[in-house]
């Protein structure tokens, strides 16, 4: 009883992080969604890449964005090996894959 007990314990400690992670990468990309949105408005055009609006991304940041073309973006950030989350400009939706 003891062992199942623990093994449930640290199963839930480990659930319970990993739901913190995911919240702060989907805080981090639902902000870079909006300073790309107020960019937006203000420039008539997408940033390039973050550093437009005073941000550095790096290979370990928390989300990342990529514009696609003239008109759309794209804001993804990894759930597991091979699963990322990713919110299109387009659709104004986020969606899994991988």
């Amino acid at each position: 009883m003891k062992i199942t007990t623990k093994i449930l314990t640290i199963i839930l400690f480990f659930g319970l992080l990993s739901c913190d992670f995911k919240n702060e990468n989907q805080e981090y990309a639902e902000m870079l969604i909006e300073k790309v949105e107020t960019f937006k408005k203000e420039n008539n055009r997408l940033p390039k890449n973050v550093s437009e609006f005073g941000l550095t991304e790096f290979m370990d940041s928390p989300a990342f964005y990529q514009m696609e073309n003239d008109s759309t973006y794209i804001i993804w950030y990894g759930l597991s090996v091979g699963e990322s989350k990713i919110y299109r400009s387009s659709t104004k939706k986020w969606t899994k894959e991988g």
